[in-house]
């Protein structure tokens, strides 16, 4: 275990039960002496501090210690309303409290309509900046850490920074998620009241060790289309980069990084880089490891982005076939329901944008906190969703050698 930062502040972090505010969670127990209050939804104080209970046992996977529980402080609250639906009296406990805002809470949806995205990203994460600059005129408040999104740099190609933002039109970004994202940046770049970090993360991930995960999204839809053999072909243009990083290189980064001097940066980039592996690679490392573990995947072929159109096109024709084509009518009906899957993520099949991440690496590297080569992270991961079928299996002990022996992959 490394030795805890000089971090004695309290942290106010949001998203606390969420897949990544629960590693963060644990890191900031394990690695700091900072006392943590977590705002949860739900209907009653009492209601939130049964939430909190569960979600401590998850996040430690173990039952916390009573120094870890006496630090951990659960209220009911959500950032969608104003206050956070804090009582006056809470409010203002919280605000005399605060050193630090740890906002991890999002919508991290790709198909909510605009408002709604707003109102959970930009509007949530103002109701967190009104609690900050109303702590820094009550006592030494710090800094408004932000946890963002890689994606927030939108539809750019080429070598980006973490200060990187496009404007703000639908044509710049690849969903409502994106926009919003660097909307609430911006938001808070833009103010001058309180301090501020944000981290942007690429594609989370399974852990780095074993690819322990339970949230299924994102990389793992097309993994497991491929696995059940529902994904015959996929779209793939530029230079089609994947960059994915594992949810505890994430947490640890994210801690580490609170607890430097900031300098005269605000963003910080947690993603593969250099490294990030292509879909071709995506797709052939998941094959192979479907056929090791003896199932029968997809023969999935790349095509281009006209090839995908009139795939598209032709599959919804075949759905609204007339009745005397009724081979043709199912065909296109369970295409029509094997794209509806696959939509949220096509747009990812065709990313040319690198994330610079060599001063994060530097920084990071030298407290010991390391990404795996990428090609070694995506068998990792690969390996623990297609072995447990998602998370179906009962969990079991991994063959190391299989995991961790010569990659099957080789990184472009």
């Amino acid at each position: 275990m490394r030795p805890r930062q000089k971090l004695a502040d309290t942290v106010l972090l949001t998203g606390a039960t969420g897949f990544l505010g629960g590693r963060v969670l644990a890191e900031l127990l394990a690695t700091t002496s900072a006392k943590i209050i977590c705002p949860v939804r739900a209907t009653s104080q009492q209601m939130a501090a049964d939430r909190g209970v569960a979600t401590l046992l998850k996040a430690l996977d173990r039952t916390p210690t009573p120094e870890e529980s006496a630090r951990t402080h659960w209220v009911r609250g959500d950032i969608e309303e104003h206050r956070l639906g804090f009582s006056d009296q809470t409010w203002l406990d919280i605000c005399q409290q605060t050193t630090r805002i740890l906002h991890c809470a999002a919508s991290v949806r790709f198909d909510l309509p605009l408002e709604e995205a707003h109102h959970i990203n930009v509007t949530g994460t103002e109701h967190l900046l009104d609690l900050g600059r109303v702590a820094s005129k009550l006592n030494n408040f710090e800094c408004f850490h932000h946890v963002s999104t890689a994606y927030s740099a939108g539809t750019a190609s080429g070598l980006v920074d973490a200060d990187y933002l496009p404007g703000d039109a639908a044509g710049n970004f690849r969903n409502t998620y994106e926009r919003t994202k660097a909307r609430a940046e911006r938001m808070l770049r833009d103010q001058t009241d309180i301090e501020v970090a944000i981290y942007r993360p690429s594609i989370v991930g399974g852990t780095t060790d074993d690819g322990q995960t339970d949230n299924w999204n994102v990389l793992y839809a097309p993994m497991r289309m491929i696995a059940n053999n529902q994904l015959p072909v996929m779209p793939s243009s530029g230079l089609a980069l994947v960059d994915s990083v594992g949810v505890d290189y994430v947490a640890r980064g994210i801690v580490e990084l609170m607890g430097r001097d900031r300098g005269d940066y605000v963003g910080h980039h947690l993603t593969a880089g250099p490294d990030a592996f292509t879909v071709q690679q995506f797709v052939d490392l998941v094959r192979r490891i479907c056929v090791r573990h003896d199932k029968k995947p997809s023969d999935t072929q790349l095509i281009g982005p006209a090839r995908w159109a009139a795939l598209t096109t032709g599959v919804s024709l075949a759905a609204r076939a007339p009745k005397s084509a009724p081979k043709v009518r199912r065909w296109g009906r369970l295409g029509e329901r094997g794209l509806r899957g696959f939509a949220p993520y096509a747009p990812y099949t065709g990313v040319s944008t690198r994330f610079d991440n060599r001063r994060e690496r530097l920084m990071l590297s030298a407290a010991e906190i390391e990404m795996p080569a990428a090609i070694e992270y995506l068998e990792t991961i690969a390996t623990f969703a297609i072995s447990t079928d998602f998370g179906r299996a009962p969990k079991h002990a991994l063959d190391v050698a299989d995991r961790h022996g010569a990659p099957i992959g080789v990184v472009a």
